[in-house]
């Protein structure tokens, strides 16, 4: 049982969970409705994209767990009592677990792609693996890419569901483009951008604010991250910036296309009231756990921002019913 809870945790169960969430909610909430609402019908089947999103999970999978693998010496200084790699699993389980998962999801994506015609888009799979690993044997000691890196991996979840789905309705289509003169189906592209760009900018934000958290190790170790690089001061600068890049922007886009959608007022506002905090949070900071509330304040401001994407789906169907 023990065994079976710490290859949950080095996997990170719980994100995967989340990132199947994502792939499903941008399929169902948002490309399906706005496709229903003007007589089309999803192209890719079920099955394709069932086994897309396990081809997605796979490969984050094996992410985190080389991701531990390499991180083993740094963790035992910053979080002693989460370490699994060479405490409970061994290192080589976990290497070869990264090997076998990262194939594996690989191949289903390779599947996928050659099935619906669109080969091409296999190589963005095997660029995530890459990433992963590289993120891990280094982008993640640099000053900014290995914040810049896990942020792009982030927003290519629900980006992927697009770049499957959209192509295939112009190729079908392609009437409906040379009589409007442009592709309806970039609608729902932009959502999803959004959505993305969304996922984008508040991942990139945790992730800095977790190098703060890990500090103490980083610089033991010689991690040249933005905190050990320019200090506390300024990193709770960038941060407080962002945080206030992310409400501009969610501000302008919640007041032109957001604010006709049901239920999505109180989205703003809750959300909005959790960026001030935030900003409370990250100018009185001090010490580790006051670091730690903003991340999971991060946390909850992505939950709330992803579980509303079926609000969208309810707002299309009452306005279009």
């Amino acid at each position: 049982m023990v065994k079976l809870i710490a290859y949950a945790r080095l996997i990170r169960l719980p994100i995967l969970a989340l990132i199947a969430f994502i792939q499903y909610a941008a399929r169902y909430f948002i490309i399906q409705p706005m496709l229903e609402i003007n007589g089309f019908e999803l192209m890719m089947s079920n099955r394709d994209f069932f086994l897309l999103v396990l081809s997605t999970i796979l490969i984050a999978a094996g992410g985190y767990s080389i991701n531990d693998y390499f991180d083993v010496k740094i963790d035992r200084v910053n979080k002693l009592k989460r370490v699994i790699v060479d405490r409970i699993i061994k290192r080589r389980i976990a290497m070869a677990l990264h090997v076998v998962l990262s194939a594996l999801g690989m191949v289903i994506a390779g599947y996928v792609c050659w099935h619906i015609g669109l080969w091409k888009l296999s190589a963005l799979f095997i660029f995530a693996i890459f990433t992963l690993w590289y993120y891990s044997t280094t982008l993640q000691h640099q000053v900014f890419a290995g914040n810049l890196s896990i942020a792009l991996m982030s927003a290519f979840v629900p980006l992927v569901v697009g770049l499957t789905e959209i192509p295939l309705q112009n190729a079908a289509h392609p009437e409906s483009v040379k009589q409007l003169g442009y592709s309806i189906f970039n609608i729902p592209a932009y959502w999803l951008l959004g959505l993305s760009g969304t996922i984008f900018i508040l991942t990139l934000i945790r992730e800095i604010t977790k190098d703060v958290i890990d500090l103490r190790g980083d610089r033991i170790f010689g991690s040249k991250t933005i905190p050990n690089q320019f200090g506390i001061k300024v990193t709770k600068s960038i941060l407080i910036g962002l945080y206030a890049l992310f409400g501009g922007l969610f501000s302008w886009v919640y007041f032109e296309l957001l604010s006709v959608h049901i239920g999505l007022s109180t989205v703003f506002a809750v959300v909005a009231l959790l960026i001030i905090l935030e900003f409370i949070l990250i100018f009185r900071a001090r010490t580790k756990p006051h670091f730690l509330h903003s991340a999971n304040l991060n946390v909850l401001i992505t939950l709330i921002l992803i579980l509303s994407t079926y609000l969208i789906k309810v707002s299309i169907e009452s306005y279009f019913a």
